[in-house]
């Protein structure tokens, strides 16, 4: 069991500002205020940055390849990002408002992807697929805000509803029962994340598109 400092000393990491999860820059501190303006409880500020990053924040399937991109100030100020860029953003808005928060990757299996794109990537499997996880009610969740409302109602997929007292990931099938998500690994949570790691991990997984120079690709 670990001893009562360790487990705070561990939480801090959950707690600060970093490269990318600058929850400490001035956009993101102002947005955090925006949002949460009256609000004390925490679950009910994780609610409102959940549905701010998830609908007011464009999904995009493809993103520049800088570190500048991931940060979470670019990626408010773009106000779009893909499953990590928006899972950085809402990790950052979540620290600013002093939730714990981190970055959680699956490997996923989407069943919905259209024929060019699995083409494109070589199957229907999106490698390190990172959502947020939060420390609420004294428990780590895991919240998927990648997909939008207009997304999701345009394709009839199901959207994630927040709770803040369970897993709040993507439907398993769609809204006429055909599949659509299988999460089919797990690689944990980290505090943080480098450029470099996200670069490295989408090279490995899709070497076949780093000939185009500029441009990664996830889901």
């Amino acid at each position: 069991m670990l001893s009562m400092v360790l487990m705070e000393t561990i939480l801090l990491d959950y707690l600060k500002a970093t490269r990318l999860i600058n929850a400490d820059d001035d956009a993101i501190v102002a947005k955090k205020r925006e949002l949460t303006r009256g609000i004390d409880d925490p679950n009910e500020k994780a609610r409102r940055i959940f549905y701010f990053v998830r609908d007011q924040i464009r999904y995009v399937f493809r993103t520049g390849a800088s570190e500048r991109a991931y940060r979470a100030s670019m990626i408010l100020n773009q106000g779009r990002g893909f499953c990590t860029q928006k899972a950085i953003l809402f990790c950052s808005l979540a620290r600013s408002c002093g939730i714990p928060a981190g970055i959680y990757f699956f490997d996923i299996a989407d069943h919905t992807l259209p024929q060019n794109v699995r083409q494109l990537l070589g199957s229907n499997i999106l490698f390190w697929h990172g959502v947020t996880a939060l420390s609420l009610n004294g428990n780590w969740f895991r919240f998927d805000a990648t997909l939008d409302r207009k997304l999701v109602e345009k394709n009839k997929l199901i959207s994630v509803e927040f709770d803040p007292n369970r897993d709040c990931l993507m439907s398993s099938i769609t809204q006429n029962g055909t599949p659509h998500i299988e999460y089919i690994r797990d690689h944990g949570m980290v505090a943080d994340v480098s450029f470099q790691q996200i670069s490295d991990r989408f090279q490995q997984s899709y070497p076949h598109l780093f000939p185009r120079r500029g441009q990664l690709f996830c889901s």
